[in-house]
């Protein structure tokens, strides 16, 4: 039996080289579920090797399920040792899916340079939900139910179809005078949308369409567009006036 990758290991073998990108472990292998995230978290491929004449070799699975001795430069991981074209759909949304993580990081600095803790805190807690859906995709396990500072996704669709009876406010026509907060938010809204669309699009055209993994995602992306929307609110100036009441 051989011996299981644990998240420590895993740690310590980057720690010993900070460049590394891909880890080959013999066929068999058992990868915790923690160092699997680990690994994914720090973009490093994980391959599975066949032992030739004593030597460990790489054995990977080409698109149409042939077996390659080599990863070509044209192909790219899908899971494990799994290659799939580059301008494959999920490819495309896992790609949309770290923009919207960095976009997420750079509003947060912008709320820490505007000393809004409340913000920063907002956006840290949405950070890593969305670092999450990364994990579930990859794993290919459901998400299951799940809050977003502290509201249900029925809580989230409620609010966002509902502005005035919660806030005050009908839905609103964007306006510079918002401020930068509540622009940065209507940015991220708008990249939540696209990512989504990816999502679909990578569901639609994926082997593993029937796992409900993807329709989680999905779920969840569309929920934390809706989070975006009612945040805009939260982030309104004082005593704001809108400028005009068509939905955004």
């Amino acid at each position: 039996m051989k011996h299981p990758l644990t998240e420590q290991e895993a740690r310590q073998l980057l720690k010993n080289d900070a460049t590394i990108r891909s880890l080959a472990v013999p066929k068999g292998t058992i990868v915790t579920p923690s160092a699997l995230d680990f690994l994914k978290a720090n973009g490093i491929a994980l391959n599975f090797t066949k032992e030739d004449n004593g030597m460990a070799k790489t054995e990977y699975i080409g698109p149409d399920g042939e077996k390659l001795d080599s990863k070509p430069e044209g192909l790219t991981h899908l899971y494990g040792n799994r290659l799939i074209e580059k301008n494959n759909p999920m490819i495309a949304f896992r790609g949309k899916l770290d923009s919207l993580c960095a976009m997420i990081l750079e509003a947060q600095l912008f709320g820490a340079e505007a000393g809004n803790k409340t913000f920063v805190n907002d956006m840290q807690e949405i950070l890593e939900f969305s670092r999450s859906l990364i994990s579930a995709e990859y794993r290919r396990i459901p998400m299951g139910e799940f809050h977003l500072l502290g509201l249900s996704a029925k809580d989230l669709r409620e609010r966002s179809h509902h502005p005035e009876k919660f806030f005050g406010h009908k839905h609103l026509l964007m306006h510079h005078s918002m401020g930068a907060l509540c622009l940065r938010l209507n940015l991220l809204r708008t990249a939540v949308r696209e990512t989504e669309l990816a999502a679909v699009a990578a569901l639609r055209n994926s082997a593993d369409s029937t796992n409900n993994t993807y329709e989680d995602v999905v779920k969840a992306l569309n929920r934390l567009s809706s989070l975006f929307y009612i945040l805009i609110y939260k982030y309104l100036p004082a005593n704001y006036s809108p400028i005009g009441n068509a939905g955004i």
